[in-house]
């Protein structure tokens, strides 16, 4: 993880004002990340200081990585909710797919209605009809991919 200071920060371990380290990060000398100078641009750019911090800056990574896998495993559900969860889920999918049958069954009907109603019909109202079934039943199949 990359270490950033703060421009104040920076400055004093270096031992030069804080205009010196706003003037290298305009130079371009310097990354900066939400107004934080990271330590290893600073070494870099500045080779001769020895950060006396290091030991601290290593402390700090190790409680924030720490942290992290630590709200990892505290924002697992137990295997009980878990369970609960994939129950709940298994019922809608049961429910969905029962009224996707019903509905397939009520375009069924709808289809051979309009085919019954198309008998008495002349032949332009059979072509509407016709294109109207067809249409219908190409719905439901690309529904069904």
């Amino acid at each position: 993880m990359e270490h950033h200071l703060n421009i104040a920060t920076a400055a004093k371990l270096v031992g030069i004002s804080r205009r010196e380290i706003q003037k290298a990060i305009k130079a371009g000398n310097l990354n900066v990340f939400e107004g934080e100078v990271s330590v290893s641009s600073l070494k870099d750019h500045y080779p001769h200081v020895k950060l006396e911090n290091e030991r601290e800056l290593d402390r700090v990574e190790r409680i924030q990585q720490n942290a992290l896998y630590k709200i990892q495993l505290d924002s697992m559900p137990s295997q009980r909710v878990m369970a609960d969860q994939i129950n709940k889920l298994q019922v809608r999918l049961r429910d969905s797919e029962q009224k996707v049958k019903e509905y397939e069954a009520l375009l069924m009907e709808a289809h051979q209605r309009l085919e019954l109603m198309g008998e008495d019909c002349d032949r332009r109202q059979k072509q509407t009809l016709a294109a109207f079934s067809a249409w219908m039943m190409s719905q439901m199949r690309l529904s069904q991919r």
